[in-house]
């Protein structure tokens, strides 16, 4: 067990942001290891954000470090003089940290021009409504997650260098759903209960398709739209967004995900409900946005559509769907009843299967950047 006050380290790869990451570590023990809550105080920022410099895998804000680093060397100092005059020690501290950090950003920017470009697959199954486990998940978003959770066990709840957050959408219509779930990593299809889905898709996101500074798509997004209520000392409690001020909030978030919008249409849907066990359902406001933008930041949006867009992705909101401007991104309802999967060769040609004598049991993304289905037979 840990010092009171100790914060876990993140598990890196030895480098110049482990030797950056030690540091501060070493300075904090070296300052009798304050809280966050402590240092927070000290230096004007919030406790999670102090507490994200120490246990995050990125690299944290020169500013957010710096701040940090200076309130401990003082408390160090303290503690128990390290020789020489105050001003030198901490002057050589400081110098030090910013040695460290412009290293690790140097480091960071080397690997991130190396490194291949991110992919994603979406897995669609069209859910068999008469099947019992069906109809306990569209009831209930939790037991949905968790059925989700089964498929992907081996997806992030956040967002790391290498890998997106698992996110998916449920579409309703007519007495048909569409579940759409993306992931970086592998679905186990046999993690469903027999007769769970009519039929199921595979398509691949690759970055080298999706898109391109200076070309139109088409997005499709449902996403819980919030604000923060202004509270005299306390974090403001969040309320859904009317219609006028949804659209203000999609044109911030499309901003910062690299679109520019050319028009927007927003629709209100179904609140979800996630109903937990001896506390009171929570009920989060759902939208629908969809229509027709400018690529202007694909390494950005590439970001937003790996890690989704909003609050509530853990319950089937901020899934961000794109096509070229001549497709059409909305969900097609009655699927066939066959099963049905759809491969794409690394050069780009597609080809669809229909497969009679065999259920694909693993979806995988292949090192060469295709998505692969593996069969056994029945």
């Amino acid at each position: 067990m840990g010092r009171a006050g100790e914060i876990k380290r993140p598990d890196l790869p030895a480098g110049r942001m482990r030797d950056l990451n030690a540091a501060l570590h070493e300075l904090h023990r070296e300052a009798g290891f304050p809280s966050a809550r402590e240092i927070a105080r000290a230096v004007g920022l919030g406790p999670s954000t102090v507490h994200n410099v120490f246990a995050r895998e990125r690299l944290p804000r020169y500013d957010q470090c710096m701040a940090v680093a200076g309130c401990l060397a003082l408390r160090a100092l303290t503690r128990r003089p390290m020789g020489g005059s105050q001003e030198q020690t901490l002057d050589a501290i400081s110098n030090h940290l910013h040695e460290l950090w412009h290293r690790a950003k140097a480091e960071g920017s080397v690997q991130q021009t190396r490194q291949p470009p991110h992919s994603a697959q979406q897995i669609v199954l069209h859910l068999n409504p008469r099947n019992p486990q069906v109809l306990r998940d569209l009831g209930d978003v939790l037991h949905l997650h968790h059925t989700i959770r089964s498929l992907c066990p081996n997806a992030a709840g956040h967002v790391s260098p290498n890998n997106g957050r698992l996110l998916y959408r449920l579409d309703m219509g007519r007495g048909d759903a569409i579940l759409r779930v993306q992931t970086t990593g592998t679905v186990l299809l046999r993690a469903l209960t027999a007769d769970y889905a009519r039929a199921v898709a595979v398509e691949r996101v690759a970055w080298s398709e999706t898109g391109f500074e200076g070309q139109r798509v088409r997005f499709l997004l449902d996403a819980n739209a919030t604000k923060a209520t202004a509270r005299t000392g306390q974090r403001g409690k969040r309320v859904g967004l009317q219609t006028a001020e949804v659209i203000a909030w999609w044109e911030r978030q499309a901003s910062r995900a690299g679109l520019a919008t050319v028009e927007v249409r927003s629709r209100p849907l179904r609140p979800v409900i996630a109903r937990r066990e001896a506390r009171n359902p929570t009920f989060l406001q759902a939208t629908r946005l969809e229509g027709l933008a400018l690529i202007t930041d694909p390494i950005a949006l590439q970001k937003a559509v790996l890690s989704g867009i909003g609050r509530g992705r853990a319950y089937g909101l901020g899934l961000l769907c794109l096509r070229p401007a001549d497709a059409d991104v909305s969900p097609v309802l009655h699927a066939p009843r066959r099963l049905h999967h759809k491969c794409t060769r690394s050069s780009g040609e597609q080809r669809g299967t229909t497969v009679k004598d065999a259920e694909p049991d693993e979806v995988a993304l292949s090192p060469f950047d295709q998505v692969s289905v593996r069969t056994d037979p029945k």
